[in-house]
């Protein structure tokens, strides 16, 4: 069970390395350890050097006292020092010529000492891990007068300064990396979701709002600002979007109305009569409102009522399938071969007509804008756990410029404006695919335009289906391939 957490752990650790905040928490406490290092290092040579001046002070100062003496007295001073403070603290030596100790308490003449009158580090001749300040010259009578101070307990403070920093600022250092880094990470998660939120406000989710504290610092000050804006904005919106519906409901009665009204007039007039022609053309512009009125409806339904409680686990292959089959007869009738092919058996959890109604969308603009004896391919390729439906065609194409705002309510190519249809169809299709959380791109054909339908969300996990039951096919809402136009 560990071996299987290890990579799980490793790359949760891998995450929050590569973590905005956790490397502003690390440079935090780079920049405080740097802080306290150079503030350290100021003290420690300061300190020391100052001990150090005072130590090498008193050495020469006794070193210009003594060698001042008269030669014939400084063996007695010596010796007069040594007999009444035998434990001071400043040790003298006076050898002759030859380097043999005369008098004093240095028995040996340190053999690194340069004897030029200015203090020197050098080691004890009796124990070399006693260090000395010493000093050392000769005398006018050939004698060599050396003065030294033992360095332990300087050496000992600079010990314990260094203690000290280990223990002081090696825990700093730690604390203000846990707390940089704690403060960068909750500052991170805190504007990824407010970046996660910002996403659906602009795929159209207006009702959705920006997280804020009461009394909080200024980013919350910020975002009741926006909200308020969002709040006021989604008020304008929501009063146009209402007043389209609501005209559009209001026409649905009377162009049903005046349809029904026509088809009789036909009938009356009889069709091969130049006024039954007359009205069988201004029934085209009234399906065509129709179309349109109806297509309206349909996207607010599904972008307000949210019908996600017809959500169900269903066979994706049977349906690619059966939608494809059911235009087989259209494509045959424009001399366009419609292939199937699917590499794979994947189930996926949506509404199933409305996944319907957009691959009906899809393939029928397919077949529309394909030119006679041209070829069109529904495929479902992917793996399971990411089902891709390919649609694609070797028709005009979707130009690079246009291959987004092709889902826009009511936009049309140039060169399809003479193709019937409301430039709608694209539009209920995103409708539906932001509906279940899946995407969808444009991508060019060469010839033609491919469309790549991904019925999965890319939240790095594979969707969980649950249990699976058996589905039976059902067309009876799928939207007519006259409701439809890219």
């Amino acid at each position: 069970m560990f071996r299987h957490r290890v990579p799980v752990l490793v790359g949760a650790i891998g995450s929050i390395c590569r973590s905005r905040g956790v490397r502003q928490g690390v440079g935090f406490a780079a920049v405080l350890g740097l802080s306290l290092l150079a503030m350290f290092c100021l003290m420690y040579w300061r300190s020391t050097d100052l001990l150090f001046e005072t130590l090498d002070r008193t050495v020469i100062e006794q070193l210009e006292l003594l060698s001042a003496r008269p030669p014939d007295m400084l063996p007695f001073m010596i010796a007069s020092r040594m007999h009444h403070g035998p434990e001071v603290v400043t040790r003298v030596g006076l050898f002759d010529g030859s380097g043999v100790s005369l008098v004093g308490d240095i028995a040996t003449l340190p053999a690194k000492l340069i004897l030029n009158g200015r203090v020197q580090a050098i080691a004890a001749p009796h124990d070399a891990s006693e260090q000395w300040r010493a000093a050392g010259k000769r005398l006018l009578d050939g004698r060599t007068l050396v003065v030294a101070r033992d360095a332990s307990e300087i050496l000992m403070v600079r010990a314990d300064l260094l203690r000290g920093a280990v223990f002081g600022i090696v825990p700093a250092v730690l604390l203000s990396l846990a707390g940089g880094t704690l403060v960068g990470f909750v500052t991170e998660q805190r504007l990824r979701r407010i970046n996660a939120i910002s996403q659906r406000i602009i795929e159209g989710e207006l009702d959705q709002r920006l997280p804020e504290r009461p009394g909080g610092d200024e980013l919350d000050r910020l975002c009741r600002i926006v909200n308020s804006i969002l709040a006021r904005l989604n008020t304008v919106i929501e009063a146009l979007r209402s007043t389209g519906e609501n005209i559009a409901h209001d026409l649905r009665t009377p162009l049903t109305s005046l349809r029904a009204r026509l088809e009789r007039s036909i009938e009356m007039a009889g069709r091969d009569t130049s006024v039954g022609r007359t009205i069988e053309q201004s029934l085209v512009g009234v399906d065509q409102a129709l179309s349109i009125v109806t297509a309206l409806l349909r996207i607010s339904e599904i972008r307000l009522v949210r019908r996600t409680s017809a959500f169900e686990t269903f066979d994706l292959t049977e349906v690619v399938q059966d939608v494809a089959d059911a235009f087989q007869p259209v494509a045959e009738e424009k001399r366009i071969t419609l292939t199937y092919r699917a590499s794979l058996v994947a189930m996926t959890l949506g509404d199933r007509q409305l996944i319907i109604e957009a691959l009906a969308n899809l393939i029928d603009n397919a077949v529309k804008f394909t030119p006679e004896h041209g070829n069109v391919l529904v495929a479902l390729d992917g793996t399971s756990d990411r089902p891709v439906v390919v649609v694609a065609d070797n028709g005009p194409g979707i130009p690079p410029y246009a291959r987004t705002q092709v889902f826009q309510r009511f936009y049309r190519l140039d060169q399809s404006r003479a193709t019937p249809g409301s430039g709608l169809g694209l539009h209920l299709v995103s409708e539906i695919v932001r509906l279940h959380g899946f995407s969808i791109s444009p991508d060019d054909n060469d010839p033609g335009c491919r469309i790549e339908l991904r019925l999965w969300k890319d939240d790095g996990a594979p969707p969980d289906h649950g249990a699976v039951g058996t589905v039976q096919p059902h067309f009876a809402k799928m939207r007519p391939a006259s409701e439809v136009a890219r």
